[in-house]
């Protein structure tokens, strides 16, 4: 047997040097090479912690961001939300109760 397909000779060194927590965070390794490094997992708790730090970055990276005004509203306390709907609720009301008369002056 290959002593690269060996699960024997999956250590430290050679998890390092072939990046294979990486490629097993990104699904890339060959059936035998995530045989013997689940395998090694089991018994190695420093590699179990290094796949669960990576894995929590890697999930960080895919997130999208969420959109401004979802951002926005997670940043305010309910009562500023409450205060910046009531404000936008007047301006929308106030607008139209300053154009119509306008626009009924300027008509007749």
């Amino acid at each position: 047997m290959d002593q690269a397909r060996d699960p024997v000779a999956m250590d430290h060194g050679y998890i390092d040097e072939h990046s294979i927590a990486a490629r097993y965070i990104d699904n890339t390794l060959p059936p035998w090479e995530r045989g013997a490094f689940e395998a090694h997992m089991v018994d190695c708790q420093e590699c179990t912690d290094r796949i669960l730090l990576a894995g929590i970055f890697h999930a960080r990276q895919m997130e999208k961001p969420l959109p401004l005004r979802a951002r926005l509203a997670a940043k305010l306390a309910p009562w500023q939300l409450v205060v910046l709907f009531a404000v936008t609720a007047l301006l929308l009301l106030s607008i139209p109760a300053m154009v119509i008369p306008l626009y009924l002056r300027y008509t007749r």
